[in-house]
């Protein structure tokens, strides 16, 4: 009988404990290691945490006008679209898709710039670019 316990609390944790961690807040993947073609934006999504987010998350964003393919990766919370040739998605509007889908932007990079949620509304707010600096003259 104890054997059946043990068994069942082993079976219990190898199942749990990836949805557990699965909940846990994930960072971004650096901005460094994302290679986007072209014309290409990437969101970064806070609670994907599954295949079928993924595919709810995805459904909207083919809704967004220009739209042609969208890629996701629930290990990178990342979702890649990819327009229309010549044409550029609305940054604004894939944010609002992803809301709309029930899960929670954090992060935009794409032709318009990048964009970060409001602390406050969670609306995009585009993040400034840092000026150059000049060389020093001597």
């Amino acid at each position: 009988m104890q054997r059946v316990k043990l068994a069942a609390i082993v079976v219990f944790a190898l199942v749990a404990a990836p949805l557990f961690a699965a909940g846990a807040p994930q960072q971004p993947a650096k901005a460094t290691e994302l290679k986007l073609a072209p014309g290409q934006t990437a969101i970064y999504i806070s609670n994907m945490h599954c295949p079928t987010c993924a595919k709810k998350i995805a459904g909207k964003l083919y809704r967004v006008k220009g739209v042609v393919k969208v890629k996701t990766d629930v290990k990178k919370n990342l979702a890649v679209i990819t327009p229309q040739s010549k044409k550029i998605v609305d940054s604004k509007a894939a944010w609002n898709a992803v809301r709309s889908a029930g899960f929670k932007p954090t992060k935009l990079i794409g032709p318009q710039g990048t964009f970060v949620a409001d602390k406050k509304t969670k609306d995009p707010v585009k993040v400034a670019k840092k000026p150059a600096t000049p060389p020093a003259a001597g």
